[in-house]
């Protein structure tokens, strides 16, 4: 399942990929690009714009969407899981910013990378190699999959 979001929702399209899911956004895209890019790739848009929705390609079902109806964060995650039907526990195989998926990468290649602590502490680390990002899985992690159970 592929998605693309607009500027309103652009931290729903954060933790949507940490969840793993394929999501684009650029808060530079205008809404013909996002229904164009909807279209060549077969992504769901979502948005809270609710005259992007009165638009015939939606109109018609010829693309999909989830009309985001909350200003909170958890009400939105709470919303797509249920109109979608995907769980969003974090699965953390994206890169967050670029939306990339993630590649394991050997700890001796991150000593340089990574916080002297973080590199004597952790075992293993993820990198986009888009964005040049290194993850893991500190306290950071484990914060965030606290936050994401509140919310659920």
């Amino acid at each position: 399942m592929k998605f693309i979001a607009d500027i309103m929702v652009g931290k729903l399209a954060r933790y949507l990929r940490m969840a793993g899911f394929d999501v684009l956004y650029d808060n530079q895209y205008d809404d013909d690009e996002i229904l164009e890019i909807a279209k060549d790739q077969n992504r769901i848009v979502i948005s809270r714009d609710s005259l992007m929705f009165k638009r015939r390609e939606f109109r018609t079902k010829k693309l999909g969407y989830v009309f985001i109806e909350y200003d909170g964060l958890g009400d939105q995650l709470r919303q797509v899981r249920d109109e979608m039907g995907i769980d969003i526990s974090p699965r953390f195989s994206r890169c967050i910013e670029c939306n990339r998926l993630l590649e394991p990468v050997d700890k001796e290649k991150v000593k340089e990378k990574v916080p002297p602590y973080v590199y004597k502490t952790q075992q293993s680390f993820m990198h986009c190699p888009d964005c040049d990002r290194y993850y893991w899985c500190g306290t950071h992690y484990e914060n965030m999959i606290k936050n994401i159970a509140k919310m659920m």
